[in-house]
């Protein structure tokens, strides 16, 4: 039996001329709060570090639980991102009941100048 649709929820397409909301007017999760950019990360688990790639620069830090990182890294559903300013890199991950994913934040001890 094909699939059908419901009739009681009919498609109406925009008028003509009007204004769609767009991804600038709207805010979508890809739009990078104030000092954070998308990084790439690489976590070295038997050092404990975390390199951190983001275009040409890379930085190479030091965490204290490493495997907590990449575990988090296996699930994420969005871009990592850096906050240089607090340390903080922030991993979204697959959550139940949470379509944009759940916001992981791990922060640095010990950050380079």
């Amino acid at each position: 039996m094909p699939y059908q649709a419901d009739s009681s929820q009919a498609f109406n397409p925009p008028a003509p001329g009007a204004q769609t909301p767009s991804a600038k007017t709207t805010g979508t999760p890809a739009e990078a709060a104030a000092g954070t950019v998308a990084v790439i990360p690489a976590v070295d688990l038997y050092l404990g570090t975390v390199t951190l790639l983001a275009g040409a620069k890379s930085v190479t830090l030091l965490h204290p639980d490493p495997q907590v990182i990449a575990r988090a890294l296996g699930q994420a559903v969005r871009p990592t991102q850096w906050c240089a300013a607090s340390g903080t890199l922030t991993v979204t991950v697959a959550a139940v009941g949470k379509p944009r994913g759940l916001a992981r934040h791990f922060t640095f001890p010990e950050r380079p100048a």
